[in-house]
């Protein structure tokens, strides 16, 4: 018996890779901008300007919001890591 699956479709993927970490606050605070705010090619030039402005508060309380979630859960590793008698490897995770 054969089943159909059900079909799906994927958005755009965009694919972007870094060398010897991970990706920094700032990409993802745009990446966040470029996905909640679209500025459209042929609006008035004056909402696209508005439109720009938003995009760019939109990507900066993303990055505030980015950097104090990693500061937060840095705390709680180096608070982990201390509970349990590893005060060296909370000294390195602190000092990052």
């Amino acid at each position: 018996m054969l089943v159909e699956a059900p079909q799906m479709e994927v958005g755009n993927v965009i694919v972007t890779t870094t060398a010897d970490g991970g990706h920094d606050p700032e990409f993802w605070a745009q990446s966040a901008a470029d996905r909640i705010v679209s500025v459209g090619s042929s609006c008035h030039p004056a909402i696209a300007q508005q439109a720009q402005a938003f995009k760019e508060a939109v990507r900066a309380t993303a990055l505030h919001c980015i950097r104090e979630a990693i500061k937060s859960d840095r705390t709680t590793l180096v608070v982990e890591l201390e509970r349990q008698g590893h005060k060296d490897m909370a000294d390195i995770i602190r000092s990052l």
